[in-house]
């Protein structure tokens, strides 16, 4: 790994431990949508105009090592100054990512000798602010896995990513709440019933036959969600495609190695329900379990009224 271009085994005496690469690697929370929320319809009408994203926390674990008292400390001194200095710091981790940090605070330290004769360690966590998100966006999927059928965004289906769902959702399937029947002032409707919009998390895992391919995956799956505008999502257990936005990623655990993978979990908004009776319809794409979404011959989704 290289700060700034400096190697930080040979400049600090550091490596950085795997178990960074989950805090980098996990999707930032969109900023706030702004939404209409009228009595006499159902769900919320958002404003998807732009995909914004909130700053992320990074939290790095850095192992270093040295051999002595004195060794310790003038490490020590010239690490954290040069981790702490005022602007940026330019990460590359060696995940084929750049990212651009900024120092917040010392999270955790850790030393079970700090000062005995001979080569001790010493692990530091440390928290980055990343201000704008590194995670390209585009691509396509390469690779993925054989199990299809599950879930698809954008007529894609999640095994194109090496995505499958970590579990059953059955939170899909809880009736969303009932909004408070419409009234003038004088007098309450309630002769029609208006539903909430509904929010739902996805747990997901990934797998990936290279890193490289695991992180053109991670990008373009957050690709298909991090943009304006309300994005398809087919899913098995409702039979059918409703339409939704991305609103944050709950956790995301990298097991990184010659063949990654990951389990993570997303958080969406469905700003109106469709796939209840007396609820707006929308167009339903068909799903074959085996081939995904299914097209005619000039490539236009077949579909559902």
């Amino acid at each position: 790994m290289t700060i700034d271009g400096m190697d930080i085994l040979s400049t600090w005496g550091c490596v950085l431990l795997d178990d960074s690469f989950s805090s980098l690697f996990k999707y930032p929370d969109r900023t706030d949508v702004n939404f209409t929320n009228y009595a006499e319809r159902d769900g919320i009408t958002p404003d998807l105009r732009k995909c914004g994203f909130k700053p992320k926390s990074v939290s790095l674990n850095f192992l270093m090592k040295h051999s002595s008292e004195s060794d310790f400390w003038a490490k020590y001194q010239a690490f954290f100054t040069d981790m702490a200095a005022a602007g940026y710091r330019t990460a590359v981790p060696g995940n084929g990512m750049t990212y651009r940090l900024r120092y917040d605070r010392t999270a955790g330290y850790r030393s079970p000798n700090l000062h005995n004769a001979g080569n001790n360690i010493t692990v530091f966590t440390l928290n980055f602010i990343e201000d704008d998100h590194s995670i390209p966006l585009g691509g396509s999927p390469s690779g993925g896995i054989p199990i299809t059928g599950y879930y698809g965004v954008n007529g894609i289906d999640f095994g194109a990513f090496g995505v499958h769902p970590d579990g059953e959702i059955g939170a899909m399937l809880h009736y969303p709440d009932v909004k408070e029947p419409f009234t003038d002032g004088q007098t309450i409707d309630l002769d029609t019933r208006r539903i909430k919009h509904k929010e739902i998390t996805l747990p997901l895992w990934m797998v990936a036959a290279s890193q490289s391919e695991f992180v053109n995956n991670c990008s373009a799956f957050f690709a298909q969600f991090a943009q304006p505008g309300k994005q398809s999502l087919y899913i098995r257990e409702i039979g059918g495609t409703t339409y939704v936005y991305y609103t944050g990623c709950t956790s995301f655990s990298v097991f990184w190695g010659q063949k990654p993978g990951a389990k993570f979990s997303i958080r969406l908004t469905v700003p109106v329900v469709t796939w209840l009776d007396g609820t707006e319809r929308i167009l339903t794409v068909l799903f074959d379990p085996t081939y995904g979404a299914l097209a005619d011959e000039n490539g236009r989704l077949l579909t559902l009224t």
